[in-house]
């Protein structure tokens, strides 16, 4: 049944990028290589955009196994829909299925290895787990990848968590030269030297 509606709505993202029907007789003009990747790209956009409006329907009413289908789905026509593959995963670990979540978002990130979301996402499946190494070094690649000034923030939280009190500070004094005015970054550095000069005293 899946199988038909998806060739209906492809069918459907043809019409709309095609030119109109050729009348009787009529020679299908050719048309550039350029155009017909521009036209293919077009209609798995659609259809694309057509499951992922879908799984919000079976989100609503609780039916993860459809969300789960359809993402997988997404992420054959195009691999680069990263939050089809964190969405997927989301719901895999939320269901207990933590071995097919990995496997997905390691899938996503092989498919878009310069993505901040898909390092991050991934890295906040570790920090529900309570496994703050691999959290940090998922928030790395985040980084790394260009994550914005509030998810930057997570990799320090995650040293901290993994008791890495010297690379948290760091981390924060690196975030806080990215951006002067984070005022989190500040507080966090003066709350663990103050933390690291009372454990000084105490020894």
């Amino acid at each position: 049944m899946m199988r038909a509606a998806a060739g209906t709505l492809l069918l459907l993202g043809l019409s709309v990028v095609l030119a109109s029907p050729l009348a009787a007789g009529e020679e299908l003009a050719p048309i550039t290589a350029a155009e017909a990747a521009r036209r293919t790209a077009e209609s798995r956009d659609f259809l694309t955009d057509m499951l992922w409006l879908n799984t919000e329907g079976h989100w609503h009413e609780g039916r993860w196994g459809e969300c789960i289908r359809l993402c997988r789905q997404i992420v054959q026509l195009d691999p680069q829909f990263v939050e089809a593959y964190t969405s997927a995963a989301w719901l895999l670990w939320s269901t207990d299925r933590d071995e097919d979540a990995i496997e997905l978002y390691r899938a996503g990130i092989a498919a878009n290895p310069d993505s901040y979301q898909a390092y991050h996402e991934f890295g906040m499946y570790f920090w529900h787990e309570q496994k703050w190494e691999q959290a940090a070094e998922q928030f790395r690649k985040s980084v790394a990848n260009g994550a914005p000034q509030a998810l930057q923030r997570m990799l320090p939280n995650a040293l901290e968590r993994a008791g890495r009190i010297d690379e948290a500070i760091a981390e924060w004094r690196e975030l806080l030269r990215r951006f002067p005015d984070d005022p989190i970054a500040k507080n966090r550095i003066e709350r663990l030297e103050k933390e690291l000069e009372q454990e000084k005293k105490v020894v």
